[in-house]
């Protein structure tokens, strides 16, 4: 059956069989829960029930059901469920999942974060627009680094798998892709109070990326500039310091004594 790649759901496929298994292959999910966002043709999807315990698709284009039916009825193992997966609760599917993806990329931001806020998932292997790949893996000092950054090397241990060139495509998109592999941290770097202290400065601080951490900080929480020169001076940080210059471990250890309001 031919189907036309809707636009609205991102559909761009990918068929080359050597890569899907060298994906599947490199994401370790060997009798584990799977789940697959967006699953389209199902051309992943079969090397996934090859080898995982169980696997759970997404899929929002009910078109695409005569497609993936045939699949789903080859395995015992395969569900397809056709529905939003950014309005699934997961916790029905497995206190330990393993998610593998190629990921539409107008939703990549929010469909990693509720990856990252959802406990039972443990691991993900996503395909996703290159460009945001060397976002979630950039170091400080370099162009990419964000606060994308900063929150996943926080939440997750983050590096990519592999290129895929646009050619690999149907239909071909604008630009390149990448695999990005995310390990979740067994446990967080920070208390709750912390936590929460970190998440408000990192994304404060990179509000406007060509201002410094005191000017950035003062117009969100309206602390006068000297106090926070003095409060940098004193945790060793230039006071002219942009984000982009702003390490992990220094986020972290200004959360830990962060002592303003927020």
């Amino acid at each position: 059956m031919q189907h036309q790649a809707k636009k609205r759901y991102g559909q761009n496929f990918l068929r080359d069989k050597n890569l899907l298994k060298k994906i599947v292959n490199e994401s370790h999910i060997k009798d584990k829960n799977v789940i697959e966002v967006g699953p389209g043709q199902g051309a992943l999807t079969s090397f996934l029930a090859d080898q995982a315990k169980h696997v759970t698709c997404f899929e929002i284009d009910q078109s695409l059901k005569p497609i993936l039916d045939p699949i789903e009825k080859a395995f015992n193992n395969l569900d397809i469920i056709y529905a939003d997966f950014m309005e699934q609760d997961l916790k029905a599917y497995g206190e330990e999942l393993h998610v593998v993806a190629n990921v539409p990329y107008y939703i990549t931001t929010p469909i990693i974060f509720k990856l990252i806020e959802t406990k039972e998932i443990k691991t993900a292997s996503l395909m996703i627009q290159k460009e945001v790949c060397d976002r979630l893996i950039a170091n400080p000092g370099t162009k990419a680094y964000n606060n994308l950054s900063v929150v996943m090397s926080y939440f997750a241990k983050v590096y990519k798998m592999m290129d895929v060139k646009r050619h690999m495509f149907v239909p071909k998109p604008n630009v390149d892709s990448a695999v990005i592999r995310i390990e979740k941290r067994e446990k967080p770097l920070l208390n709750e109070k912390e936590e929460k202290i970190f998440l408000d400065i990192v994304k404060t601080a990179f509000k406007q990326k060509r201002k410094t951490l005191v000017n950035n900080w003062f117009e969100a929480y309206q602390i006068p500039k000297n106090d926070l020169q003095t409060f940098l001076n004193e945790h060793q940080l230039d006071v002219n310091i942009r984000a982009e210059k702003v390490t992990l471990n220094d986020f972290l250890a200004i959360a830990k004594v962060w002592p303003y309001d927020i």
